[in-house]
């Protein structure tokens, strides 16, 4: 055997204890990189929340711990609050974990465990839902997309001089995100499946309802010191597009316009109705609806005009809005509650 023979067993053997040693180093050097991230997280987090407190803002986060190893982030607290001294606004939840992926560090994940308790100078809330996610992305200049969802979710508004308005939903979905030139305005969207709405445990509208409403608010970011609206509404208050979708019983009313935010907190504008499926009124879909779509749909069909889209079926009418109160033709439907108080 000569001397090349002999030396390939010795070169069998070291190659796994070269790989396994170099695979000891990285995972020890990760660990270590991971460990002062973690400790440098922990710091950061304390800096931001007193940050907060200053100005105040509180949160609370017990019991808080961070995991994950050995490829993610995972903020967890036990019965989290947040209280914002200056409006009289408190949030209490039943838990919070904030995951971060080392692959994605861009995208923040969140889950929040229910019920959840909302209380401010106006009244309170208590909100339930199955489950919770939310996520945030995060681009160069700051955030660059929030978007929420709720499985089961089951709300309760309790305004101090007005009923209680109950909204249950199978699911709920918000999303925002900045766009437009130089990303100044903000498009915003909401959708609700399966839903049900109640005011002083009286059914308003449909049952099993799905309804989608998306926006562009127009020059509303970046926000500035103050309060969001009222800056928004100096600046123009413009929010077009204004999209609606709404979809039971058969029937569909899909809806876009423009509208305004004025210095006074309300709202004026036009929004451009097309209803689609009236004949299931004839079927005996007014039960499903309720009788306050109904009366509106009945409308549609005495009044409303073929669409100027001949793609598009249907019956069209000008919902309008008039400093906050809402008509379609001669027939007011409500008056929308303004969106802030004036001088706040």
């Amino acid at each position: 055997m000569d001397r090349d023979e002999a030396a390939q067993p010795r070169r069998r053997f070291r190659l796994p204890l070269v790989i396994g040693l170099g695979s000891a180093i990285a995972i020890a050097g990760w660990s270590v990189v991971w460990a002062t991230a973690r400790g440098h997280i922990l710091t950061e987090i304390d800096a931001h929340l007193g940050r907060l407190a200053a100005d105040g803002v509180v949160v609370a986060c017990p019991d808080r711990t961070i995991g994950g190893y050995p490829f993610r982030m995972e903020l967890s607290c036990r019965s989290p609050e947040v209280e914002v001294r200056d409006r009289g606004v408190s949030i209490a939840t039943a838990g919070l974990r904030v995951v971060a992926q080392v692959w994605d560090p861009r995208l923040v994940l969140l889950e929040v465990d229910g019920p959840a308790a909302i209380s401010d100078t106006n009244g309170g809330a208590t909100v339930v839902w199955r489950d919770l996610r939310a996520s945030l992305r995060w681009g160069a200049s700051g955030i660059g997309r929030v978007s929420i969802a709720a499985e089961g979710l089951d709300a309760t508004l309790r305004p101090t001089d007005r009923p209680a308005v109950r909204v249950v939903a199978a699911r709920a979905e918000g999303h925002g995100r900045p766009s437009g030139a130089g990303e100044r305005d903000l498009d915003v969207a909401a959708s609700f499946v399966a839903a049900t709405s109640t005011i002083a445990d009286k059914r308003l509208g449909p049952t099993n309802a799905d309804l989608s409403l998306s926006a562009t608010l127009v020059d509303f970011l970046p926000g500035g010191p103050g309060p969001a609206l009222p800056a928004f509404a100096a600046r123009g208050g413009r929010i077009a597009p204004a999209k609606l979708s709404l979809a039971a019983g058969g029937v569909v009313v899909d809806g876009e316009g423009a509208l305004v935010l004025d210095g006074s907190g309300v709202l004026d504008g036009t929004i451009t109705l097309v209803a689609r499926g009236l004949e299931s009124l004839a079927k005996g879909g007014a039960k499903e609806l309720g009788p306050e779509l109904t009366t509106v749909l009945t409308g549609f069909v005495l009044l409303g005009k073929a669409p100027k889209d001949p793609a598009k079926p249907g019956r069209r009418l000008e919902m309008i809005v008039d400093h906050g109160s809402v008509r379609i033709g001669r027939v007011t439907l409500g008056r929308l509650a303004p969106l802030f108080a004036p001088g706040g």
